[in-house]
């Protein structure tokens, strides 16, 4: 049914406006990874100044949270089917705020180990809630604007990267450099870190107030909790055979399978395609593209000290790109917006590689800087490459891992698919700098052909969830 000919009541509308909220409240977890990520970049020069780190210590202080992320994904999904999805978004928060504070201290209480042990588990935090958020929020919605929802994940990433891009440029402003102190011996990259205590603290304030999973309350038996919830998100008094209809769907167990027991079932393919559909969100080059943006830039007059108007110039195509896919995804569809997005990215790529190709060789690698038609060939393509990633594979990978699976087996799922996640990129981080010294046209050839092997098997083995109640989902 097209979206515009749905009549609601203002009931169901008001029902819709307290899920919308719900998902804006879960994805604050998603809004501290970006902003993380951003922090670290604007303060690992000093970082690296402070301990005296060479670059591969540098590379490992990057790694750190990504390696975080990732056991807390692996562990987050199948402790949501013991303790629900509320209470592990609930126990991120302190994990996101030891970070905070802690990794502020860093010099005085262990220097750079504590500062490593201080990014994982900051990184547990933001790997346990970029897990579990797009669960919880599939299992809170309407199936009507169920993707759109999700894909505030992504929006939040963005978000986030962007107020850390601004406290970067005030605190650096503010001391001259990153390195220099602002007041009472507190460095400017110890206040970018300090700074990560506000959105930890509104995610604190404001987690308590989400209900538990209604999924998950039936799963425990507790059917007149979860009737009560359903009520308020469906806009309706009588919710029994929605009730009735997820019992159903557990197969009358209130148990839900372990991540081993996932993958001897019936469903470890389901399972395996949405583990590829993670791998190839990061092997189409969403980190690496990213890598030489300074010098494509500076090709085309954007010098790197205006690091701060890159940034600025890259968030409005990510924002084009990720407000594109939350106003299409729930009207044309996972899978074609997948597949569209994936071809703009893989020709994206193309073109980026074959400047990298033609470009004449320089003392460095590659030079672009005396050829303007080759840098701007190079930044349009860049730009098109994040409204593609942006409207696509960036934000519906979240929506597809929320929604694909089905109630018995959502938890353990979701762990194994952001955990693949967090894996690859792990590896894109750690590896593509060594390939890009090596060759960047190789590089970028490689995340080209990665990107249309992306359309091929989102084409071939994807099922659209669109629409569909999570109940039908793995029939």
């Amino acid at each position: 049914m097209v979206e515009s000919q749905v009549v609601l009541t203002p009931r169901a509308r008001k029902a819709e406006r307290y899920a919308t909220t719900l998902a804006l409240i879960v994805t604050l977890g998603p809004l501290f990874y970006g902003f993380e990520g951003m922090v670290l970049n604007g303060a690992i020069s000093a970082v690296g100044s402070e301990f005296q780190l060479g670059s591969f210590a540098k590379g490992v202080a990057g790694a750190a949270g990504i390696i975080g992320g990732l056991i807390g994904s692996l562990i987050a999904g199948r402790l949501s089917d013991y303790i629900g999805r509320r209470g592990v978004l609930l126990l991120v928060g302190p994990f996101l705020m030891f970070e905070a504070i802690f990794g502020a201290l860093c010099p005085y209480l262990g220097g750079y180990p504590f500062l490593l042990f201080c990014r994982i588990v900051g990184g547990m935090g933001f790997g346990a809630a970029t897990t579990v958020a797009p669960g919880y929020v599939a299992e809170i919605s309407p199936a009507r604007i169920r993707g759109r929802l999700i894909s505030f994940r992504q929006l939040a990433i963005i978000l986030g990267l962007l107020f850390a891009a601004v406290v970067n440029l005030v605190m650096t402003n503010l001391a001259g450099d990153s390195s220099a102190e602002v007041f009472l011996g507190i460095k400017a990259w110890q206040c970018m870190f300090l700074c990560l205590i506000v959105p930890a603290l509104v995610y604190m304030i404001l987690m308590p107030f989400i209900p538990e999973s209604p999924r998950y309350l039936v799963s425990k038996g507790r059917n007149e909790q979860a009737s009560k919830v359903l009520e308020r998100l469906s806009g309706t008094d009588d919710v029994t055979a929605q009730v009735e209809s997820i019992q159903r769907s557990l197969g009358g167990v209130n148990e839900a399978l372990g991540i081993f027991a996932v993958l001897r079932s019936k469903w470890r393919g389901l399972v395996c395609v949405g583990m590829a559909l993670a791998a190839f969100q990061q092997l189409t080059g969403t980190n690496g593209i990213f890598f030489y943006s300074n010098t494509l830039f500076e090709a085309v007059g954007v010098p790197e000290s205006a690091a701060f108007q890159q940034t600025l110039i890259l968030t409005v195509f990510k924002i084009i790109g990720v407000t594109a896919g939350i106003l299409l995804v729930d009207r044309v569809g996972r899978k074609r917006m997948l597949m569209y997005g994936g071809t703009l990215i893989f020709i994206s790529l193309a073109v980026v590689a074959t400047v990298f190709t033609v470009a004449p060789s320089g003392p460095n690698g590659p030079d672009i800087s005396h050829s303007p038609v080759l840098g701007f060939l190079a930044v349009a393509a860049l730009c098109c490459f994040l409204l593609g990633f942006t409207s696509s594979w960036g934000p519906i990978f979240s929506v597809m891992m929320g929604e694909m699976f089905p109630n018995q087996i959502r938890g353990s799922a979701m762990s194994l698919a952001s955990g693949a996640d967090f894996f690859v990129n792990f590896l894109v981080v750690l590896l593509f700098p060594y390939v890009v010294e090596w060759s960047p046209a190789v590089a970028y050839w490689a995340f080209f052909v990665f990107g249309v092997l992306a359309v091929i098997f989102a084409k071939k083995y994807l099922h659209e969830t669109n629409g569909k109640s999570l109940e039908e989902m793995g029939d």
